[in-house]
């Protein structure tokens, strides 16, 4: 469920539209996870390292798991993600397919090798998603998903999750503004909210707050999580943030590098 639902923050895009048959080699997506995480230039590689926080909420020691490194693809698509532990070794692997116009067809993730679980996605003649498959290890279907609608970027507003056995198991809607994702729900499936989520962001377009809803059988708890960024690129880009708890402590500090294919971006 939870790989579903970073898929579905991240479903992506409708392509530019171009008849001329000779230039069809060359034709890109208008719309991009680049574009969808608000970065900025030709990135090609990001790679987020975590750390832990001191007790003046300072950078200390290298988490030891995990380190991210994302792949993108010309048109600004996540093709690849590994993660890997501070000595190197590879953690696992996730592999993204997409369709002739770039939008998310579907992704495996595996593990020594071998398939944990895999993601596909259905689409109707207009270009627009009308369903998706998670299979388990063994390639047969674990959960299917019906009910997909979007919006114009190809971001996933709404979906109903079924088991192998057609048996109804919950919905998920969510609200965008401008490619930021503004608001998530969940629902079981007699349509009673089981957990919901709101964001806020800066004027730079970043995440600077998520407050998420649990709903219990006899309580309901809030935790909010802030975000601030404490330093950029040439490019605008983030290279670290803090992750700050609901008490104002700071918990946890990304950094990230980013690999541009322009020559003229400085790390």
């Amino acid at each position: 469920m939870k790989q579903f639902l970073i898929v579905a923050a991240g479903l992506l895009m409708l392509s530019a539209c171009n008849d001329n048959k000779e230039k069809e080699a060359d034709k890109k997506a208008m719309f991009s996870d680049l574009v969808a995480e608000n970065l900025k230039g030709d990135i090609s590689a990001i790679e987020e390292a975590p750390y832990k926080t001191d007790s003046a909420g300072k950078a200390g020691d290298m988490d030891s798991c995990c380190i991210s490194v994302s792949e993108y693809d010309e048109n600004g698509n996540n093709v690849k993600t590994i993660s890997k532990d501070s000595k190197g070794t590879v953690k696992d692997e996730s592999v993204i397919t997409r369709y002739e116009n770039g939008m998310f067809q579907g992704q495996k993730t595996m593990k020594d090798g071998k398939i944990t679980s895999s993601f596909l996605t259905t689409m109707d003649d207009k270009g627009n998603y009308n369903g998706g498959m998670v299979y388990d290890t063994a390639g047969k279907v674990e959960f299917y998903y019906t009910g997909l609608s979007q919006n114009e970027q190809g971001q996933v507003l709404s979906w109903k999750q079924w088991d192998k056995d057609s048996v109804f198991r919950m919905e998920g809607s969510a609200t965008y503004d401008n490619y930021l994702q503004k608001a998530f729900t969940l629902k079981d499936s007699v349509g009673k909210v089981k957990s919901s989520s709101a964001s806020k962001y800066n004027d730079k377009g970043e995440q600077t707050e998520v407050s998420n809803t649990d709903e219990g059988k006899d309580s309901t708890t809030t935790k909010v999580t802030k975000y601030t960024y404490d330093s950029h690129d040439d490019m605008g880009n983030w290279t670290q943030k803090t992750t700050w708890d609901d008490k104002g402590k700071a918990i946890k500090i990304a950094k990230r590098t980013y690999t541009y294919r322009s020559k003229e971006a400085k790390k």
